[in-house]
């Protein structure tokens, strides 16, 4: 919750072309800069669909179960099935004037592997929890290469078999298949994207 006041002032100050580390404050930079970056990466993909005419629901655990999530962590709760499906929520619920999309966004800073080809690692057991709890989801993925904007359907996201999995970035499609309305609206928000991977490092 700490983070949720500085968040617009993330993005703009990175659409202006400031880094991340000389607007955050100083109690901002002690937060893990993991969930700093997360935190701007929504806002980013928030920023976008909201602009493209999409209405935007917090979905996730970190969103709409603050309070739960306190009492969670305080009370040592035992891992349940519950206690995953809560804890593996995704982000966001978009709506259109057609359907809804529920919405888990990731950043990666994209590598290039062994084989010559730009990717990107994920964890399997959040690959798992969200097949087995959200296969229905979407992951939006933003990362600073090409489009910037990448999804991909959780239920073709197959986990491998050790704690990564790799994935080249030709295996998902550009964001605008799944929300059509951001054609063409996303290279505003490329240097925002880029300067998260300062962050990352």
């Amino acid at each position: 919750m700490g983070l949720q006041p500085c968040k617009g002032h993330i993005l703009r100050a990175a659409c202006r072309g400031q880094s991340l580390m000389e607007v955050l404050s100083p109690q901002s930079r002690s937060f893990d800069r993991m969930v700093v970056v997360g935190a701007a990466a929504k806002e980013i993909l928030r920023s976008l669909l909201e602009r493209c005419g999409y209405r935007i629901y917090p979905f996730g655990y970190e969103s709409s179960l603050a309070t739960l999530k306190v009492h969670m962590r305080d009370k040592n709760f035992v891992d349940s099935a519950i206690i995953h499906r809560i804890r593996s929520m995704p982000d966001f619920l978009v709506a259109s004037d057609e359907d809804l999309k529920l919405v888990e966004v990731k950043f990666r800073k994209s590598i290039i592997g062994d084989d010559g080809q730009v990717g990107i690692f994920l964890k399997n057991s959040d690959i798992s929890k969200y097949r087995e709890y959200w296969g229905e989801s979407h992951v939006v993925l933003l990362s600073p290469h090409g489009e910037r904007f990448f999804s991909l359907p959780v239920r073709e996201m197959v986990p491998g078999t050790k704690e990564s999995k790799w994935f080249n970035l030709t295996s998902f499609i550009p964001l605008q298949k799944l929300f059509p309305k951001t054609d063409g609206k996303t290279e505003a928000f490329y240097t925002a994207i880029d300067k998260l991977t300062g962050l990352w490092d």
